[in-house]
């Protein structure tokens, strides 16, 4: 009896789980000149950063609400003195409008890439700052969130790969 109680228990979360991935479903949205392949729950809008064609603002909206953007800038970039920089005006914490939130500030890695991460508050809300290098391309990563940090935000940074013919 209890062995058919768990089998008819899993079969309705694995149904309820399987339905709403479907009505929510999440898709790899690939962009070669950018040099990147990411997990999306929905095809992101893209935009020139002010009008500035060398950078591509790729944003999508979250089911927290939450707006996530990646920035690919397309100039020649020293990475380690950027990066370096990014990390000492961090570590610095000199904008008091918006503090570098204590113990966020760290070195990461992703799909091969370097780079740095640090959160800061702003009237009670989180954003997340997030610079990885890749070899003709900088990215950023950015959202601003409520509370906790979204489940969906690190499940887009994971998915993140670089792909050719950019790198």
């Amino acid at each position: 009896m209890k062995k058919l109680f768990a089998a008819v228990l899993i079969t309705i979360v694995a149904g309820s789980a399987l339905a709403w991935q479907a009505k929510h479903p999440w898709k790899p949205y690939i962009y070669p000149d950018d040099g990147f392949r990411v997990m999306l729950p929905s095809q992101p809008s893209i935009q020139n950063d002010g009008g500035d064609t060398h950078i591509h603002v790729y944003s999508v909206r979250l089911a927290s609400g939450s707006v996530f953007n990646l920035r690919a800038v397309r100039r020649l970039t020293d990475c380690e003195t950027t990066l370096a920089d990014l990390w000492d005006k961090a570590a610095g914490n000199k904008d008091r409008s918006q503090p570098v939130v204590r113990g966020s500030l760290k070195q990461v890695s992703l799909s091969g890439l370097m780079g740095l991460e640090y959160e800061t508050t702003q009237a009670g809300d989180r954003n997340l700052h997030r610079f990885h290098c890749g070899n003709k391309i900088f990215y950023i990563f950015s959202a601003g969130y409520k509370g906790k940090r979204p489940a969906d935000l690190d499940r887009i940074i994971n998915s993140f790969q670089t792909v050719n013919p950019a790198h």
